[in-house]
């Protein structure tokens, strides 16, 4: 099998301050040359491939062909989380630098590596007091010292060394996202607190004749807010109550819909921080909410009070100015939520839309990472992977095949190299630029279904005695090539005398690579047979459903070696679609919380309406007995319900102009200030308010005149 491996150096541990759970971890000397070769497993390896055995340390096992000696386990919780698409996603299996470097690249010693290698990501502690900024000035330092001893690798612009919070950089990409998701379910909680509020106030209203009653009595104002915040706090409770239950149901479908490039996804639960939150959460908006409606009923002018309520108009025209206001707030809540998720539906949607400059539908990838003892040479590398397309192609059901190095959408990223270009006009520091190189087979970009822009793909002419060739994208074209024609120009990778410069033989359509969102860095293609990889993923272009092809793939795999393992096997549009999974997990959620918004909105709308009709029946029908058809009364009605959803508008759109600029680093290819958006979302409360009043007008212009005079 396929295990994820990293090299570290002999203090790695050290700085991250973790201890063995067995055994011991890296110390000095492990990394020197010539040191024995030795591997720290990770405690799920441990678990699962060795069944916990206690006497695990001190045997050997064979990685790559090659026998390591087991020296310690780490602990069970100990993790390597990183955003980088280097960093293996699930590291198994720890060995030190040296050998890890003299297994893949043949070198002894990790600093005789090449300057120009970016192969690894350095770890460090801040000493105490040290800011980031300050370590970001002694990274400077170190960065202009190396350009000066290596000014062969580093003497263009844009090298440098850059320091970052290892938190911030893990979480930089779903931050954004999650403040945005927790923003709608703050707006969700306002607008069901106001709803709430709305009906606490109303049935306040209705009791405020025994209000009045008990404060007559002898009750102390005290005593009267205390019964009514006990009466909010018991229903915030209750509601929290149902609310965790519906948590802990819900649960196992939000696992299922959360991406996997959210840290520690696997880890949410409804734990003892989650229930102290919730109970904080009760306790706040059973108080805050619960004090409009004390407040209102507790009034000081008892003798008014008693008087209005023998007239049956205890409810007086302050009291529906306040439900109005609320039911205004529900509406500019709601507004800022639909305005967000409006913009999520139409950014997921352009997402959708975006051309990677592949197609990812019908095509099967897996990966084959050759054993470096077994195919140390370049010759036979290159013939296994001849051999094994060769076989691919013959299979039924197969339209074509090619491999590459680095699979688009993979998590596997070739890292950066500089490129440079022959000419005789440029001066020296605009020759060369930071790139991303590729190694692919002919018949890759004819199954991936990669665009070509001018001259050819690569064939058979293009052997490990042929003249080095290379084909770039059009990203590469226009940074090195803005006003010449690209084919026939010549570049290069090497450094140096030995320096060997490549034909540019085609140009192809970019490819995103790292996700569907970003256009990244100019890509160069080079042949395998000139620059052979042990390390390749197949795409095969199937005549229909690709996945049923990966057990015949893998045969013809064992076929030509039994101990060669195949993994990371995938359909391309899985692929594809795990890369929106995150626009596509924050657009579902959001626009969950906006329905909810918007229903809510349209309860209090309907409920504010329906009582009012209830409280205003006496004039109905008093106008309707003077000669008011039904239909100025339902024109009545309505014009005042969407008077409050007009007024909501007025406050919502303004806030979510305000608001939504904080969306930008999750939206694609939409302004913030989208106006067709906005419209859209003016249509749908507009429908939702007339269809909130609709019933409320309708019972209205039911009125019967002659039974409300009877019963006055």
């Amino acid at each position: 099998e396929e295990v994820g491996a990293a090299g570290a150096s002999a203090n790695f541990f050290e700085v991250l301050e973790v201890s063995a759970h067995r055994g011991r971890l890296f110390q000095d000397g492990d990394d020197a040359p010539g040191a024995p070769a030795t591997v720290i497993l990770s405690h799920a390896y441990w678990k699962r491939r060795f069944a916990e055995d206690p006497e695990i340390v001190g045997k050997k096992i064979n990685l790559s062909g090659f026998p390591f000696q087991v020296i310690g386990v780490l602990p069970e919780n100990f993790s390597i989380l990183h955003p980088d698409a280097q960093f293996p996603r699930q590291i198994e299996v720890w060995t030190p630098l040296t050998t890890i470097f003299g297994a893949i690249f043949g070198v002894d010693e990790y600093s005789r590596m090449p300057r120009g290698s970016h192969a690894m990501r350095g770890f460090g502690r801040l000493k105490p007091g040290v800011s980031m900024a300050q370590a970001q000035q002694d990274m400077d330092t170190v960065a202009a010292k190396i350009q000066e001893k290596s000014p062969n690798y580093y003497d263009f612009e844009g090298w440098g060394i850059t320091a970052v919070s290892l938190h911030d950089d893990l979480v930089e990409e779903i931050r954004p996202a999650l403040l945005v998701l927790l923003g709608a379910v703050g707006f969700v909680l306002l607008i069901a607190c106001v709803n709430v509020a709305n009906l606490l106030l109303t049935r306040s209203l209705g009791r405020e004749r025994e209000i009045a009653v008990r404060s007559a009595l002898g009750a102390s104002r005290l005593r009267l807010v205390r019964q009514l915040l006990t009466e909010s706090l018991v229903l915030a409770f209750l509601g929290g109550a149902a609310g965790v239950v519906l948590a802990l149901t819900l649960l196992r479908f939000f696992n299922l819909l959360a991406p996997g490039s959210i840290p520690r996804i696997g880890e949410v639960s409804v734990s003892m921080d989650v229930l102290l939150f919730t109970v904080g959460c009760c306790l706040a908006t059973g108080i805050l909410f619960g004090l409009a409606p004390a407040s209102h009923a507790l009034k000081e002018d008892l003798v008014n009070s008693l008087k209005e309520g023998a007239r049956g108009a205890s409810h007086g025209l302050k009291g529906q100015r306040l439900r109005g206001l609320l039911v205004a707030a529900e509406v500019a809540l709601a507004v800022i939520l639909l305005v967000g998720a409006g913009l999520m539906i139409r950014s997921f949607s352009r997402l959708l839309d975006t051309d990677p400059g592949y197609r990812s539908e019908q095509l099967l990838t897996l990966r084959v990472n050759l054993s470096p003892a077994r195919y140390s040479e370049d010759s036979t590398r290159t013939a296994f992977f001849d051999q094994l397309l060769q076989r691919v192609r013959a299979l039924p059901g197969v339209r074509s095949a090619g491999a590459i190095s680095q699979l688009p959408l993979s998590g596997q990223a070739m890292s950066g190299t500089t490129a440079v270009r022959q000419s005789q006009t440029l001066p020296h520091d605009q020759l060369a630029g930071e790139i991303d190189r590729r190694i692919v087979t002919p018949g890759y970009f004819e199954s991936m279904g990669v665009r070509l822009i001018a001259g050819r793909f690569f064939d058979d002419r293009d052997h490990a005695q042929a003249p080095p060739v290379a084909i770039v994208d059009e990203e590469f074209a226009r940074r090195f090539w803005p006003q010449e024609e690209p084919l026939g120009q010549h570049i290069s990778i090497n450094f140096g005398p030995d320096r060997r410069w490549r034909e540019v033989v085609g140009v192809v359509a970019h490819s995103r690579h790292n996700n569907v969102r970003t256009i990244g860095r100019g890509q160069a293609y080079f042949p395998l047979p000139q620059q052979p990889f042990s390390s390749m993923y197949l795409a095969i272009r199937s005549q229909g459903d690709p996945e049923p092809l990966a057990e015949s793939v893998r045969q013809e795999v064992l076929r030509l070696d039994p101990d060669q393992p195949v993994s990371d096997v995938a359909a391309m549009q899985q692929r594809f679609d795990d890369s929106v999974s995150q626009t596509r997990f924050t657009f579902l959620l959001l626009a969950g919380f906006a329905g909810l918004a918007l229903l809510l909105a349209a309860v209090g709308i309907y409920g504010v309406m329906s009582y009012t009709v209830t409280q205003r029946r006496s004039e109905i029908g008093i106008r309707m007995a003077l000669g008011a058809n039904s239909g100025r009364v339902s024109g009545l009605i309505l014009r005042q319900g969407l008077w409050l959803l007009a007024v909501g508008v007025v406050i919502g759109v303004p806030l979510a102009f305000a608001l939504s600029r904080f969306m930008r680093s999750v939206l694609y290819e939409v302004a913030p200030t989208d106006l067709t958006t906005y419209a859209a979302v003016l249509m749908v409360l507009i429908l939702t308010g007339l269809v909130s009043c609709l019933f409320p007008a309708l019972r209205a212009s039911r009125t019967d005149p002659a039974r409300v005079l009877q019963s006055e």
